[in-house]
C-alpha cells in the first residue's frame, strides 16, 4: 500500500516565514528538493498523509483555495497570523468532518475533489518531521504526532521568534 502526504515545509529569512505548501508520495526526495532550491534553511516541515491520493489531493486543493490571500507564488506562502489561523482551522475541522452549510455554498463551482473533503470526516495522521533527517533514515519513523492547532502554534511562534545568526541575535531593521 502506497502512502502519499500533503506537507508544509517552513524556512524563514531574518523577518518572514515561508511555507510551501504541496504533495509527495516521497518526503525525504522532497525535503531535499526544496532544500536545494530554497536560500533559507528549511525550520520545520510537517505531513499529513493517508493511504488515498484521492484524500490528500482534496486536501491539498482545499488548503491552496482557503489560503489564497496569503500565496505568494505557485505553492508558497508567507507565514503570516492569518494563514497560520486558517491553517488551524482547517487541519481541524477536516477529520470532524465540522464544515457548515454556509462554508460549503460559499466554495467556487470549480471545485472537486477538496469539496469531498468537507463534506465526511476523515483519519488524517498529522505528523512533524524531525529535522535534520539523518542520511538513509525514513524520516516518518522518527515523526511524532501534531495536533493541527500544535502545527498552526509552533509555526506562528517564528514569527516573534528572533532569528539566530552566528550565535548573535539578528537586529531587525524596523525597530
Amino acid at each position: 500500500m502506497d502512502t502519499h502526504y500533503v506537507y508544509l515545509i517552513a524556512c524563514r529569512d531574518e523577518s518572514k516565514i515561508y511555507v510551501k505548501l504541496g504533495l509527495t508520495s516521497s518526503i525525504q526526495r522532497r525535503l531535499s528538493n526544496i532544500q536545494t532550491g530554497c536560500p533559507h534553511s528549511i525550520t520545520h516541515a510537517f505531513v499529513v498523509r493517508s493511504a488515498y491520493r484521492e484524500e490528500v489531493e482534496g486536501l491539498e486543493k482545499l488548503l491552496h483555495a482557503l489560503l489564497e490571500s496569503e500565496c505568494l507564488r505557485a505553492e508558497w506562502y508567507e507565514g503570516t497570523k492569518s494563514f497560520f489561523a486558517t491553517l488551524d482551522a482547517v487541519l481541524s475541522r477536516i477529520n470532524e468532518g465540522g464544515f457548515t452549510y454556509e462554508e460549503l455554498w460559499d466554495m467556487p463551482d470549480s471545485v472537486s475533489s477538496e469539496f469531498e473533503i468537507m463534506l465526511h470526516r476523515h483519519e488524517f495522521q498529522f505528523l512533524r518531521i524531525q529535522l535534520p533527517i539523518r542520511k538513509g533514515r525514513d524520516p516518518i519513523e522518527s515523526a511524532q504526532n501534531a495536533s493541527p492547532a500544535e502545527i498552526a502554534d509552533l509555526l506562528a511562534r517564528e514569527l516573534s521568534a528572533p532569528l539566530l545568526r552566528a550565535g548573535k541575535l539578528a537586529v531587525e531593521l524596523q525597530q
